[in-house]
């Protein structure tokens, strides 16, 4: 099965080893391939012509930015006749995309980089029912880590926290080691100690099933370090700080898609 990936980008790179790894055939395209070499060496083409890798392909994934999904797919349309067509671009919603691509299989998905390594959270929408296609469509998804299939009205906040949400999460380790680094700790050593506790902490919650708060709790003692430090978080008030970010960015989703198909 061959899967053509338009749009070379940060998530278009991310998503094409996982994708290889999972037994599919995998071309990349984009205008300048010369930042997509290493890509060659887990057995990925690498191309320029978005037309001819469509028409390659059975799946065909657009990584592009919002404004340039629909005139791309408009482009080479004759080529995506009755294949699989997943848009990774926020904001754009399926029936835009229907519109424009004819008879392919439409599906709007949101992945993260996290899925370069297999743990990305990819939440995706379908245009309609066909058990064979839904199945070829969640066994690419699932190369990138956890696919979960949701209604379209979730995906702007879906992306928006776990499409944005890495940034948010890279923000907070920076912190954690600069916090280590002013306490003396060498920069090598804080770096590993606050990726590794996130990395310890998210799996503790996955396979507790326990609320974090549930957690959280089993950390803080009386009169211990732990409440000291949640202090000093409550009084800077993070958590209404990634609150924040979290609805702004999701607003951010919504005026773009109103901006390109409300007018």
């Amino acid at each position: 099965m061959n899967v053509s990936i338009i749009g070379g980008g940060t998530i278009g790179s991310s998503m094409a080893i996982p994708i290889r790894k999972a037994g599919f055939r995998v071309r990349v395209t984009r205008r300048n391939t010369s930042s997509l070499r290493e890509l060659e060496e887990y057995g990925i083409e690498v191309s320029t012509d978005n037309a001819t890798s469509a028409g390659w392909a059975e799946i065909v994934i657009f990584a592009l930015k919002p404004v340039d999904l629909i005139p791309q797919i408009s482009k080479i349309r004759e080529h995506l006749q009755g294949k699989i067509v997943i848009s990774m671009a926020a904001a754009v919603p399926m029936s835009a995309i229907s519109r424009s691509v004819g008879s392919a299989y439409v599906v709007r998905a949101m992945t993260n980089i996290a899925s370069r390594v297999g743990s990305g959270f990819t939440p995706y929408s379908l245009i309609s029912e066909d058990a064979e296609k839904i199945k070829l469509t969640e066994k690419v998804l699932g190369a990138l880590g956890r696919a979960e299939r949701v209604e379209e009205r979730y995906m702007d906040a879906l992306t928006a926290l776990s499409g944005s949400g890495p940034a948010y999460i890279l923000t907070i380790i920076e912190a954690m080691m600069y916090g280590g680094l002013k306490v003396g700790l060498p920069r090598d050593l804080a770096l590993r100690a606050s990726y590794q506790t996130v990395m310890g902490a998210a799996k503790l919650l996955a396979e507790s099933g326990e609320h974090p708060s549930a957690l959280k709790e089993k950390v803080i003692t009386p009169g211990g370090t732990t409440i000291d430090g949640i202090f000093e978080l409550e009084e800077g008030r993070v958590r209404t700080a990634i609150m924040k970010a979290i609805e702004a960015s999701t607003q951010k989703a919504i005026k773009i898609s109103e901006a390109m198909f409300m007018q």
